[in-house]
């Protein structure tokens, strides 16, 4: 599911993608025929992606960052959030789409493709009855006609969207038509041939509206409107002469933007301050607001009516009789006017206005609708082969991946098995040399018992026979009682051999009671000193295992008899049911286990290693030069 949700909304920004390529070539059609499309059909009956909503408020957000950055990207963004909503039939967001696109072409003072988004969103609005909606459409065309200076449509659109949201109660909205009807009064005079009488009226009713904004944004408790409304009120006061009563309001203004580091509002501020200095013929204050706002706006990069701060400064030189600095300022005003300005003629406008009321191109609107129709199969049948294609290159090479993957882990798995095998022969054939080895001894050991022990015993016999029927000198009596003290000497030599060949004790008492005998036995009447300690309880365990520690036993202490050159030797016997345990300790010269070479004692350490690993057991030796040594071996008894 999630793989299709992924392709469903690829596809989408694809289609996007293609259709914003059309809008930016040529910004009206689509528009106009995407609304038109929707408005012929019943839009309750749409159905709706929620999901994608995500993703349409998305490309609203980047249309808007974009624009405030001047970027053209925010065409692509605002037409892909457009063609989006309308492919998961989220209706509500296409307006908000054209919107931005509406404010994009105002910013480049492309007014007729402005009035173009705003009036296709307008009728989507219309048909879908959002009355806030609708009225916002009618504020933003009533701006766009107040900046091409046409007063009655704009004072008309401006109307309309005041009453709405007076039947709405929308106080804010209301303050904000407000303002707009006072900006727009306040500017009649560029729109219109107005005499002096009228100019003034004009402005008296600009305050009126500027005074009712204000009141509301007081009572609401609105900062930024009311800073909007106190230099629209200043304004008003510098072209009505009152050039005192417009710096207060000004100031305050200004204060409000110093406040909260609005270093644009600072700089469009600033300038409405100068024109009133200039008013006031405070010329050398004028000069300081507008050399301040023009280091703000070079410093921040606000490039948008820095023009116009350099025709205010001509003329403040021009009032100071500096002509050559105002002729200077007035060649940069000239220059960046020229380069930004467009001077697009009324008829177009008024075009778009007699489509949106008459309808007259309906039969060129279906034709286009087919065409966009077949243009847009034709892309999704391409998209769809591409992503196919695409989808099945990607299965192949993951079914070749997976494929490898698998010889892979066969192939370690049979390496694992047959180190695991070549192991446990290892193991067998350890364990079948060493159980050659423990039958040799205890076939040595009986043969030398048995055999060689009676053959001993029946000559003493003789002998011990023959003393007392001979008849012996004194001289050669000594001599016969030496030779019976060897032959005793010869007996007891080899029944020791024997007994360490195959320790009768172990076979019959167990690891404890042999390793004690053993201790014992090897045990030196001076240095070192040899103890042998127990833990835990008196068990029995495998012979083979038995054997095992008892001749690793035996290799450790004789070693350190042999090599540690201690006083004192310590042998250690842990057994539980689960455990058994040996640890040899002594505190002789040490030795370091990582540099033995290839020698008997280096040899002796390996075979005890693998007596321990033929019954899966664990050897450690600790140890260092002159600090003793420390030998541990463990089983587990599963």
């Amino acid at each position: 599911m999630k793989d299709l949700f992924v392709a469903r909304h690829f596809i989408l920004l694809l289609a996007g993608f293609f259709a914003i390529t059309q809008i930016v070539a040529q910004p009206s059609d689509p528009i106009n025929i995407l609304v038109e499309n929707l408005l012929k059909k019943d839009l309750r009956s749409i159905s709706i992606s929620p999901q994608d909503s995500i993703l349409v408020n998305e490309s609203l957000k980047n249309s808007s960052r974009c624009i405030e950055l001047r970027n053209d990207s925010a065409v692509f963004y605002a037409g892909q959030a457009a063609i989006m909503a309308e492919k998961s039939g989220l209706i509500a967001k296409i307006s908000p789409a054209m919107e931005e696109l509406g404010k994009y072409y105002m910013t480049k003072e492309n007014f007729s493709e402005a009035i173009n988004c705003y009036i296709q969103a307008l009728k989507l609005e219309e048909k879908l009855g959002n009355q806030l909606r609708i009225a916002d459409f009618f504020d933003l065309l009533g701006v766009v006609y107040y900046y091409q200076e046409i007063f009655s449509k704009a004072l008309e659109y401006n109307e309309k969207a005041l009453c709405i949201y007076q039947n709405l109660k929308d106080t804010l909205k209301i303050a904000k038509a407000l303002s707009h009807l006072g900006s727009l009064h306040l500017s009649r005079e560029y729109c219109e041939k107005r005499t002096p009488d009228q100019i003034k009226s004009d402005q008296k009713t600009a305050m009126n509206f500027y005074r009712q904004a204000l009141h509301i944004y007081e009572i609401n408790h609105f900062e930024a409107g009311e800073v909007h409304i106190w230099l629209n009120i200043g304004n008003v006061y510098r072209r009505m002469g009152d050039a005192e009563k417009a710096v207060d309001y000004i100031q305050k203004a200004l204060t409000y933007y110093r406040e909260t580091s609005n270093q644009n509002g600072i700089a469009e501020t600033l300038r409405t301050l100068a024109l009133a200095y200039n008013r006031m013929e405070k010329y050398d204050l004028a000069l300081k607001c507008l050399t301040e706002a023009i280091d703000i706006a070079l410093l921040e990069k606000y490039t948008d009516g820095i023009q116009y701060l350099y025709e205010s400064i001509a003329q403040t030189y021009d009032n100071l009789k500096d002509y050559k600095n105002a002729r200077d300022y007035y060649v940069k005003y000239m220059i960046i006017r020229d380069s930004v300005y467009n001077n697009e003629k009324s008829n177009q406008i008024f075009e778009l206005e007699t489509k949106y009321q008459a309808e007259k191109k309906q039969k060129e609107i279906e034709r286009l609708t087919l065409v966009k129709r077949q243009r847009t199969l034709a892309i999704y049948i391409l998209i769809a082969t591409f992503l196919m294609v695409s989808l099945l290159g990607w299965n192949y090479f993951r079914n070749i991946r997976n494929k490898k993957i698998i010889a892979d882990q066969k192939l370690e798995i049979k390496e694992k098995q047959l180190l695991e095998l070549e192991k446990e022969r290892q193991l067998t054939a350890a364990k079948s040399v060493l159980q050659g080895e423990e039958a040799e001894r205890s076939r040595l050991a009986g043969d030398l018992h048995d055999g060689l022990g009676g053959l001993l015993a029946g000559v003493k016999l003789k002998l011990s026979s023959m003393k007392e029927n001979a008849i012996i000198t004194s001289e050669n009596l000594a001599h016969f009682n030496h030779a019976l003290d060897l032959l005793d000497t010869s007996i007891t030599e080899m029944r020791r051999v024997a007994h360490n060949l195959m320790p009768e004790t172990l076979m019959h008492y167990g690891l404890r009671t042999a390793l004690g005998d053993f201790i014992k036995q090897v045990a030196p009447e001076g240095e070192p000193q040899l103890r042998f300690s127990t833990f835990g309880s008196d068990l029995r365990f495998g012979k083979e295992l038995e054997i095992t520690v008892y001749r690793i036993s035996q290799e450790l202490v004789t070693n350190a008899l042999k090599h540690a050159h201690a006083n004192q030797i310590d042998l250690q016997l842990f057994t539980e049911n689960e455990r058994i345990c040996v640890q040899v300790n002594d505190n002789g010269i040490g030795f370091n286990p990582n540099k033995l070479d290839d020698s008997k004692a280096g040899k002796g350490l390996k075979n005890i290693h693998d007596r321990a690993t033929a019954f899966n057991g664990r050897f450690e030796i600790l140890s260092e030069p002159a600090k003793g040594t420390e030998s541990t071996l463990e089983f587990l008894i599963s």
